[in-house]
């Protein structure tokens, strides 16, 4: 005799009907720990329920959380009730929670604070041991996985914000047992190569477990350590780690930590010609004061006296003149040296990244062979990109190419 067969559908329906009359999965409690928390624009709440070997999707739908007196969030131990059914779209069972009460703090939870408070209380997270970040740094290193999202939102917005800078990515692993050793080690690597002179750190958002690299002691002390400063922007703007503690600048976002580290040449722009309007009005200011002053010298009543009279203020009148045109071409010059300053200073930033250069890995720009030793690592930066040499031969003078 030939099965009849199912739809897919009627096969879910006929499961969650056997979920509805399950005296048990129809008013159940369960107690474990909150993880992959999420609020959704709409009120309602998704988040998984774990022990130490399982774990259950579960949804709080935004009516059954007016009750609530206490925020959810990842690592927090709850008793939950309410029922286990299915979700037919998707075949996925899952827990929908009708009520919640705080159990106790999760085992990562009680972690993370008590690391927090011994950090604390050694002083990490003073704002008098932080360093300042620099407003036009020229290198700045990424400590990041190199396959993530976080890489490609802050090589965007450097790039966009400053072009001339330059970018060093220290790939590591930013989640799992090992993450922790490979983001310390890329911090130390680069303090001792002074290979820059601010350093991003940063993933995506994630759960506690995922995001839980960046709240290891070995992770703190490289960052406290650090004599670069360090820009933190790890997760989304609702997660804290304690990186995010020690570094010396947080940021919400990984987008966000480009934005802190380096400043926009377009706003530099826009502040000089900021300055040359003011100097300008200044100056036009200034020589409307001294002609209203010229005007009412000639205009004094003395000119009416005699002859003699007048020609002694005259001769005043030419000393007046004589010391305002000494002052006006002495001020105008001023500021034009200062204005041809700052035209000289963004024309070498657009020259140098129009027409190349050569540096070392300190940074330093490379103008003569004396300036190099053999082996030597250099940096040749051109328009659209840079690469990484090794010196293997010098010689002085003119190079003649040989014919072959």
């Amino acid at each position: 005799m030939k099965m009849r067969s199912l739809t897919v559908s009627k096969l879910n329906s006929y499961i969650k009907s056997l979920f509805s009359n399950d005296g048990i999965l129809s008013n159940v409690s369960v107690e474990g720990e909150i993880s992959n928390y999420k609020e959704h624009s709409s009120g309602h709440l998704y988040f998984s329920l774990k022990d130490q070997e399982s774990r259950i999707m579960c949804v709080m739908f935004k009516g059954n959380t007016t009750h609530l007196n206490f925020n959810p969030a990842d690592g927090k131990s709850v008793i939950v009730k309410g029922y286990v059914s299915l979700y037919e779209k998707t075949g996925q069972y899952q827990l929908y929670v009708q009520d919640m009460e705080v159990k106790g703090e999760g085992d990562l939870y009680l972690q993370f604070e008590k690391l927090k408070r011994q950090l604390y209380e050694k002083g990490w997270f003073n704002q008098n041991v932080k360093m300042p970040i620099p407003t036009y740094p020229k290198r700045i290193a990424i400590v990041t996985s190199k396959t993530g999202a976080a890489i490609r939102d802050i090589i965007s917005v450097i790039t966009r914000r400053n072009p001339t800078v330059s970018l060093y990515v220290y790939s590591v692993l930013v989640q799992g047992e090992n993450a922790k050793y490979d983001i310390a080690r890329a911090i130390e690597k680069i303090n001792e190569t002074q290979a820059a002179d601010v350093i991003i750190l940063s993933r995506g958002g994630g759960s506690i477990e995922e995001l839980w690299a960046f709240n290891e002691l070995i992770v703190a002390q490289s960052i406290y350590r650090s004599e670069i400063p360090i820009i933190s922007g790890v997760g989304h703007e609702t997660d804290f780690t304690i990186a995010d503690f020690v570094a010396d600048l947080r940021a919400p976002t990984p987008s966000a930590a480009a934005e802190l580290a380096v400043g926009s040449l377009v706003e530099l722009k826009e502040r000089l010609y900021t300055y040359k309007t003011t100097v300008y009005k200044q100056m036009l200011r200034k020589l409307e004061i001294e002609k209203n002053h010229l005007t009412q010298i000639k205009n004094h009543y003395t000119i009416k006296r005699p002859l003699d009279i007048l020609y002694q203020y005259r001769q005043q009148l030419d000393l007046y003149e004589n010391r305002l045109e000494n002052i006006l071409k002495k001020t105008i010059h001023e500021r034009r040296v200062q204005l041809l300053n700052y035209k000289s200073h963004l024309n070498d930033l657009y020259s140098q990244n129009q027409n190349g250069f050569i540096e070392n890995i300190r940074g330093e720009q490379v103008k003569s062979v004396k300036e190099v030793e053999m082996h030597e690592e250099l940096i040749l930066r051109l328009k659209d990109g840079h690469l990484k040499v090794k010196i293997e031969e010098i010689n002085e003078g003119f190079y003649e190419r040989k014919n072959i």
